[in-house]
């Protein structure tokens, strides 16, 4: 059996850098296909140009997410997959479109005996992904690598895009169509609050550096309130 390798807390927190608008993307994928789109975002924090080609190996998912060899070599070809048949849409504000459903990937490779696969993003993607110079939020591959749910990373990644103003306003159908939430919590708002919203903000208190709490206006809106739990102590 591969022994699983710990990486030392200082050089786990890597950082990442995400578009408000993939952000605010309406896509749900699998935990592995989040963790490889992840590893695709390492690689442009400090790069403002990029050939589009981004190469996953093994080796490093095994080494950030704490797995042995034969589950990061299972998860990574599962993420693949999963982003290979999939598609994101995009919201705007302004512009000819409204919305914008785009597949994520071009083409996917496997490098022959090297552990490594070679993902092409969509060229209409790619945007979303580099050269992120307004309008992005970045946080910690070691934060939110801690929670093993997709959709409760997709709220902390919303938090997080509002930390600097502490209050975030939403509403149940944003939340339901952006995270693409199953339907028995789309069509009973009390169902999503029990079995999503309330555990999810305790998963990411716990586990992360900031921590939010949740109330509702007579208007049916949702007011996230949020502290950066590491300011707050300083």
């Amino acid at each position: 059996m591969s022994e699983i390798v710990t990486l030392p807390k200082a050089k786990r927190n890597v950082k990442i850098s995400q578009s408000n608008e993939l952000t605010q993307a309406a896509y749900y994928l699998s935990l592995q296909a989040k963790r490889v789109l992840w590893l695709c975002l390492m690689q442009t924090y400090h790069e403002d140009e990029h050939d589009g080609v981004f190469h996953i190996k093994v080796a490093d998912y095994q080494k950030y997410f704490n797995v042995s060899q034969a589950t990061a070599s299972t998860d990574v070809k599962k993420g693949v997959d999963v982003l290979s048949d999939s598609s994101v849409t995009f919201y705007f504000s302004e512009g000819e479109y409204e919305q914008r459903k785009l597949p994520w990937l071009a083409e996917a490779g496997l490098k022959r005996g090297r552990g490594q696969w070679s993902l092409e993003f969509n060229y209409k993607v790619m945007p979303f992904l580099l050269g992120l110079t307004r309008e992005f939020t970045t946080y910690s591959l070691y934060d939110c690598g801690k929670i093993n749910s997709v959709r409760v990373i997709r709220l902390y990644e919303s938090l997080c895009q509002f930390q600097s103003s502490g209050i975030w306003v939403t509403t149940s159908d944003w939340l339901a169509e952006r995270y693409q939430l199953p339907r028995s919590q789309q069509s009973n708002f009390a169902e999503m609050k029990r079995t999503f919203i309330m555990p999810a903000l305790k998963k990411i208190s716990e586990t992360t550096p900031i921590s939010a709490s949740m109330s509702e206006t007579d208007e049916g809106k949702l007011i996230f309130t949020i502290v950066n739990k590491t300011k707050q102590n300083s």
